[in-house]
């Protein structure tokens, strides 16, 4: 059954080095039920921020996928290690552009502090938005219900936590001109699945 007794929102400190000088930047921590498969960020190895945005309050959800095929073989902490590592270096951003990413078994990392907005390649304002990827390409892998299920029940934790309705539970494709989160994932979107499970769980 899933539970969202004891949910908690918070906040703590993150002390990191820019241009050689301490800064402290905000980081909101949340407090999970027991039943989601979270893998913490400090569990995966992530670095602290060093540069920061303007914080922003959720009221949207969107899920996207990664758009690259991903197998059962992949080492995948050392992934999110690699995403994190290009994203700053690469693109510039202060993180990881989504805020959560699950893997082929369900598992769900935290990802970029969800008090900070992502970011996007594509045209449209992520400021508001909680992002959820499922590692994968599904123009071309079949989503496995293992990750559906948890998709579900982190995006119901999310709604719950931050009072989001259930009509701006959405996809990437539905702000931007785009494939993601590719077919096999949005049609739980298009057909109103993730939409019913969810809400189906916040009335619990």
């Amino acid at each position: 059954m899933f539970k969202f007794s004891g949910i908690l929102l918070l906040s703590v400190f993150i002390l990191s080095c820019a241009s050689n000088t301490n800064q402290t930047f905000k980081v909101s921590e949340l407090e999970y039920p027991s039943d989601l498969k979270i893998v913490k960020r400090a569990e995966w190895g992530w670095k602290a921020l060093t540069d920061t945005l303007q914080q922003h309050q959720i009221n949207r959800i969107t899920i996207h996928h990664g758009g690259v095929e991903f197998k059962d073989s992949a080492d995948v902490p050392a992934h999110v290690r690699q995403l994190q590592d290009w994203s700053r270096s690469e693109k510039h951003w202060i993180d990881i552009p989504y805020h959560f990413m699950i893997d082929l078994q369900g598992n769900i990392y935290e990802a970029r502090p969800i008090n900070y907005p992502g970011d996007t390649n594509t045209t449209y304002d992520p400021r508001g938005h909680a992002l959820i990827e499922v590692m994968g390409n599904y123009e071309v892998q079949t989503l496995k219900p293992v990750q559906l299920e948890s998709l579900i029940h982190l995006t119901a934790f999310l709604a719950k936590t931050f009072d989001v309705d259930t009509t701006n539970i959405r996809g990437h494709k539905d702000y931007a001109e785009t494939l993601c989160p590719g077919k096999d994932l949005y049609r739980y979107i298009q057909d109103g699945t993730i939409r019913r499970d969810v809400a189906g769980l916040i009335e619990k």
